[in-house]
Formats: C-alpha cells, sequence, structure tokens
C-alpha cells in the first residue's frame, strides 16, 4: 500500500467514526498532535482520544484539499468543521505534517491556518 492510499483509508475510517480502525493506521508508538493540543503518545491513547472525540464529540467533518507525498513525509492541507446542537457550523483551515515509518504513520503533526 501507499502512503497516499494509507491516508485515504484513515481518512475513511474518520468519515465512519472508527476508531480502532483509524488508530490502526498508527504505529504503536506513533506520536499524533493536534493544534494547540498537547502530543498523544502510542496507539493505545491515539485509540482513547479517537473513541471519545467520535463518540462524545460534536458533528463534525474533514476534508483534505490538498495532500502532496514525498518519500516518508506528507503535508495535507485541510478543512476542519463541527456543529453544535445550538450553532451554525464553524470551520478552520490547518495543515498535517506526517512521518511514515514501517507502512504506518509514525508521526502526526497540525498547525491551524
Amino acid at each position: 500500500m501507499t502512503h497516499r492510499q494509507l491516508l485515504d483509508q484513515l481518512f475513511a475510517a474518520w468519515r465512519r467514526g472508527d476508531a480502532l480502525r483509524s488508530a490502526a493506521h498508527f504505529a504503536p508508538d506513533a506520536t499524533y498532535r493536534e493544534a494547540g493540543r498537547d502530543p498523544l503518545v502510542g496507539r493505545a491513547a491515539i485509540v482513547e482520544h479517537f473513541t471519545k472525540f467520535f463518540r462524545d464529540g460534536p458533528r463534525w467533518e474533514f476534508h483534505a484539499d490538498e495532500t502532496i507525498v514525498e518519500g516518508d513525509r506528507a503535508a495535507i492541507a485541510y478543512r476542519f468543521a463541527i456543529v453544535s446542537d445550538e450553532g451554525p457550523w464553524r470551520e478552520r483551515s490547518g495543515c498535517a505534517f506526517v512521518v511514515f515509518a514501517d507502512g504506518t504513520i509514525a508521526q502526526w503533526r497540525e498547525y491551524e491556518g
């Protein structure tokens, strides 16, 4: 599987709200860091985070607008939107930098635009 295919599968798992399948794309000792938050280290922490967000979080959408893959690294320009029961959709732009290792994601780091 190519790195681009791995990312496409990750995004599909996110859209389905499948925390286990999503986290399976990350290395056992991966680092996952959302913009402005402390890093999560290890697949178990990533599963816990995804499970809680998918189960208890707001309705959300993730749109990968552009993905550049070069060797074992990728950059993803994205839009992330959430909506609460009381309000309109709120969208923010960002970029994620990804490092791959052994067919998995070793590092994911987001920056807000």
